[in-house]
């Protein structure tokens, strides 16, 4: 189920140059961390945790996931989450979009990124190899911040993009490997939830219906929606639906085209827009795009 009302991070909260890297200490005492993260929110940029001691957990998507001792716990951006009240220990990376993929190789990185196909990925710190190079790589990325909002450091931002992308080539690389030895079908899987969501990128203003993805894809109804399912804790239908929605959003924040345009351009009829706006959203869109305007 999608939440009614979560509230979003935008990416300005970032510390310029679009990236951050706090210990769970430092997070809890930023204000605006205060007033969110307690909450049902969304962060249009990417989260790495690195949770250490016992007892923490963290809510995606109203799941409880527990973390066991000194865990890796990668979040998607736009993943509707929230913190536990329970105080953790360890250290908390936050990068945009923008920041990583300033290229066409660390584009084309972060948009195949198997640690970012699904909602989150949850990796636990059994190796002594791979303990050491977490430690190393946030040793490193602290040392190389905070920047100055004055200066344009260009070439220390060269370099911390570097060990970023680096460092999450490395937990894929473990991702990957750890799934390989678990799951028999991972590939296969991996495979079809990327073709359902290119073309659902391609086809969510025509094709609304579960029936078409599976029929493209060459599986089952019930199959893709397993997968995703597996992945994502909700259906199919309602990952079509949440991709609808947060476009939805997008022409209502970012545009100045009325509703009847907004419905068109997402293939509803006018009417039904609005019963689906209001349906996930708690409000019609007219309304949500007045509350936004007046918190800008």
């Amino acid at each position: 189920m999608l939440a009614k009302k979560p509230r979003h991070l935008a990416e300005e909260v970032l510390y310029y140059p679009g990236f951050e890297i706090d210990t769970f200490d430092e997070l809890y005492a930023q204000k605006i961390a205060q007033e969110t993260i307690y909450e049902e929110h969304r962060a249009a940029f990417y989260h790495i945790f690195r949770f250490k001691g016992k007892g923490n957990y963290h809510y995606i998507r109203n799941k409880k996931v527990t973390l066991e001792n000194d865990s890796l716990l990668i979040i998607n951006r736009d993943i509707l989450q929230r913190y536990s009240h329970h105080r953790c220990t360890g250290d908390v990376i936050l990068f945009s979009y923008d920041f990583l993929g300033y290229d066409q190789e660390k584009n084309e990185f972060l948009n195949t990124c198997t640690l970012f196909q699904a909602d989150y990925a949850l990796i636990p710190l059994h190796s002594e190899n791979f303990i050491a190079s977490m430690d190393l790589y946030f040793s490193s990325l602290k040392s190389m911040v905070p920047f100055n909002k004055n200066e344009t450091p260009e070439i220390r931002i060269t370099i911390l993009r570097n060990h970023l992308h680096n460092m999450l080539i490395t937990i894929e690389r473990e991702y990957r490997l750890r799934k390989k030895n678990v799951f028999g079908t991972f590939w296969v899987e991996e495979s079809h939830i990327q073709q359902f969501k290119d073309l659902l990128n391609t086809h969510y203003q025509t094709q609304k219906r579960v029936a078409f993805y599976a029929k493209q894809i060459n599986i089952t109804e019930k199959k893709l929606s397993q997968i995703i399912y597996n992945t994502h804790g909700f259906s199919a239908k309602e990952y079509i639906n949440e991709k609808i929605l947060m476009e939805a959003i997008r022409l209502l924040e970012n545009t100045t085209l009325n509703q009847e345009e907004i419905a068109n351009e997402l293939g509803f009829d006018f009417t039904y827009f609005i019963k689906f706006f209001r349906k996930y959203k708690g409000m019609p869109p007219a309304q949500y795009r007045r509350e936004k305007n007046k918190v800008k």
